[in-house]
């Protein structure tokens, strides 16, 4: 109680913020619908639990199963420890459980920014950054691959930054576990090892007690590689071996569809270089750009001023780890042209690196000498509020679909997005379409036509009775309703406006609509 009480007292304002998003999270976690992948993503960690409790070996012949399962198998423990049979209660648990992950990060996030500035406005300013990301917070309840990945390394460079610095074995040793977590959840995560070496090297030039360096080190790599092992079933037959498999395949992935790009279908092997860049940049609040270009300027330009530095255990130091995170990602998906799709949800986990060379731009900036006066801070005040309260409004606005964001540098004139840009990539909104039409339609069967999976999925989140109505066919002359969210088809339905009976409209473009044909 002697610890916890100065914390709470210290981190009021932020453990409100927790609080609060943690009460909008149980009132609102329901509202979202089953996205594309989850199904495929439940099947994984089924699979690896019939492996380890049923002895089931059809996991070396499943497709999926170089897929780690640091998410999905304490998912399915969930699901059988609360004696979860339907699978409305299921989609529900696992929407709150990886929702719940990423509140705790912010949170840590929180925490990792404070370390580093011990500065609590700025802190709480970063925190706000993370929570406020439309995109990043929507799919924060049904992307249980991307988000988690995300949270894991933010809960990294938090363990990192205090082990580091306080050169303690069992920070090490927490460290290593969350590693191998990572490097479970997808193999890029391998990059955090990496780094730690190169600071370990560094450490053992600059410092004098190398033997203690040297053991946290070997420490921290054979928890990390005993966590990846552990956490892996797939990996027990023949660690080494899988492990290239996994690595390779990945490398190289295997979905090579066409997506909607600028207007036109391209496939996703020949997007270019420019895919990333052109999604981040509309789908990134514009102060967090700006003040992200502030910290890679103020970061270049006291690099060249002292090299020195940031060999040392300073504030810079660990910046340059952010910008190797983010700048590093990003150049070797555009070198190796790696597939990309669904906008840049694979990139995620740069996203808390790009974060904090933006809190680092926005501290740079208070703190430099042409902003002295309090007018320039006012104004630097007063911008991030108008950013914070109007993403927030767009979020309420869009609820719940606030991945279908982007900010003002691209147009919203009427349909125009739908007809540039995958929207609703992930199929969520066809849950929206069911209840209305199940609410309306008593029918005791209810023939529906759906555009894609999605269509179909989501119906495994609507209540049983509803969903035992639900007969899905393939032609228009069997149906009685059409839905489509409009994937791959971003053009016009050549069916009568007047049998349109439901539609979903996000930043005047349609996402999902419903006909009624007989």
């Amino acid at each position: 109680m002697k610890i916890i009480i100065p914390f709470l007292k210290n981190h009021l304002v932020a453990l409100l913020l927790l609080v609060t998003s943690l009460v909008i999270g149980f009132v609102v976690y329901g509202n979202y619908g089953i996205a594309w992948d989850e199904p495929n993503q439940r099947e994984i960690g089924q699979r690896s639990w019939d492996y380890v409790f049923r002895g089931d070996k059809t996991l070396n012949d499943f497709k999926n199963r170089d897929y780690g399962v640091a998410v999905e198998l304490p998912l399915i423990f969930f699901e059988k420890t609360l004696g979860m049979n339907d699978t409305h209660d299921i989609y529900r648990m696992r929407h709150f459980t990886i929702h719940l992950l990423f509140l705790l990060s912010a949170f840590a996030f929180y925490l990792l920014i404070w370390i580093l500035y011990r500065n609590k406005p700025l802190a709480v300013c970063g925190y706000l950054m993370l929570l406020l990301s439309p995109r990043i917070y929507a799919q924060s309840f049904f992307n249980s691959k991307d988000i988690p990945f995300m949270c894991m390394f933010i809960l990294c460079f938090l363990v990192c930054v205090i082990a580091f610095r306080d050169k303690k074995i069992r920070h090490f040793v927490l460290f290593g576990i969350l590693s191998g977590l990572l490097i479970n959840i997808r193999i890029m995560g391998i990059v955090i090892p990496v780094v730690v070496t190169v600071l370990v090297l560094i450490d053992m030039i600059s410092e004098q007690d190398r033997e203690k360096t040297f053991i946290n080190y070997i420490v921290y790599l054979v928890l990390t590689a005993t966590v990846v092992v552990l956490s892996w079933p797939w990996l027990w037959q023949d660690p080494a071996g899988h492990f290239r498999i996994a690595f390779s395949n990945m490398s190289k992935f295997r979905w090579d569809n066409n997506i909607l790009m600028n207007g036109d279908f391209v496939r996703a092997s020949a997007v270019g270089w420019k895919y990333f860049p052109q999604w981040f940049g509309l789908t990134t609040p514009v102060v967090y750009l700006l003040l992200g270009i502030a910290g890679f300027i103020f970061l270049f330009l006291r690099f060249f001023r002292k090299p020195l530095d940031f060999i040392r255990q300073t504030n810079d130091r660990n910046q340059l780890i952010y910008l190797i995170c983010f700048a590093g990602p990003v150049m070797a998906v555009i070198i190796l042209h790696s597939v990309l799709y669904d906008g840049w949800r694979q990139m995620y986990f740069i996203y808390p690196a790009f974060l904090l060379l933006a809190v680092y731009g926005l501290s740079s900036l208070m703190n430099a000498r042409i902003f002295s006066g309090d007018l320039p801070k006012v104004a630097i005040s007063m911008l991030l509020i108008v950013s914070f309260a109007g993403t927030g409004f767009t979020m309420i606005k869009s609820h719940p679909f606030e991945d279908i964001y982007f900010n003002i540098l691209l147009s919203k004139k009427d349909q125009y997005l739908r007809k540039t840009f995958e929207l609703d990539y992930w199929g969520t909104s066809y849950k929206q379409a069911l209840e209305y039409i199940v609410a309306r339609d008593r029918s005791p069967i209810l023939k529906i036509k759906v555009a894609n999976l999605p269509g179909e999925f989501n119906s495994y989140i609507l209540k049983p009775e509803d969903r035992k109505r639900i007969l899905y066919v393939e032609a228009d002359d069997q149906a009685d309703y059409f839905i489509t969210d409009y994937r791959w088809h971003p053009w016009d339905y050549p069916y009568p406006k007047e049998k349109k009976i439901f539609s979903i409209t996000i930043q005047n473009s349609e996402i999902c609509s419903a006909w009624k044909l007989h």
